[in-house]
């Protein structure tokens, strides 16, 4: 006879159960990260990175420079406007050369494979806004914008700010926000984030979003 009971039998059948269910849903976790590693590399074969001397650079100039107040955001950091202006397009519609040498940068999103322009992010060691091309429309609530760009990676960088800030590693000023604008129908208008203060941060950001609007614009195709 068997040493184990009908509770035992019961309780097994059960762990089994859910240990199916996680095998399937590490493998679609998996395929997932490995169809985002493909695309990353795809960007990377065609979009320069910014040097490390290029980061130290803007981080000297505005030591002297005034850096534009963040308006506060709320629990998702999604916010709201009813104006047509946003901060990208302030910085844009002055004397770009100018913007430059007050230690912002320009970097081009395209699309990997026709070298479509998403958007030009504007950046510096600060902050870095990125705001869709004009002929670019993407919605708020087309995937996977909330469930990778802002829960997976933005929230999760929060969370990473948020241990260390509570170890005593950094400043609740240095915590990473960010905030999205959209207009009253929900079309994205920019994406800014403050504080990423690593020049990695600062490329998961680039490239994530690339990858992101991508998929968002094979869904409204």
């Amino acid at each position: 006879m068997s040493s184990f009971s009908e509770d035992d039998i019961r309780r097994a059948a059960e762990v089994r159960e859910w240990l199916m269910k996680e095998v399937t849903n590490k493998k679609e976790e998996l395929d997932k990260l490995r169809e985002t590693l493909l695309i990353v590399d795809s960007i990377l074969k065609k979009v320069s990175f910014i040097t490390a001397s290029n980061l130290e650079s803007s981080a000297t100039n505005l030591k002297e420079k005034t850096v534009p107040e963040f308006q506060s955001v709320n629990e998702k950091g999604i916010t709201k406007s009813d104006h047509g202006s946003d901060l990208a397009t302030k910085l844009t519609s002055t004397d770009n050369n100018h913007n430059v040498n007050q230690g912002m940068e320009i970097r081009p999103l395209k699309r990997a494979k026709d070298d479509l322009l998403i958007s030009n992010a504007l950046y510096n060691s600060t902050y870095v806004t990125i705001s869709l091309a004009n002929d670019i429309v993407l919605n708020i609530n087309t995937p996977p914008f909330k469930s990778f760009f802002i829960n997976r990676i933005l929230e999760g960088m929060k969370t990473k700010d948020r241990e260390k800030f509570e170890k005593g590693e950094i400043n609740e000023s240095q915590m990473i926000e960010y905030k999205v604008d959209t207009g009253e129908n929900g079309d994205i208008r920019s994406i800014t984030v403050s504080n990423y203060r690593e020049r990695e941060r600062l490329n998961e950001i680039f490239n994530t979003a690339t990858w992101v609007f991508t998929r968002m614009l094979e869904k409204g195709n």
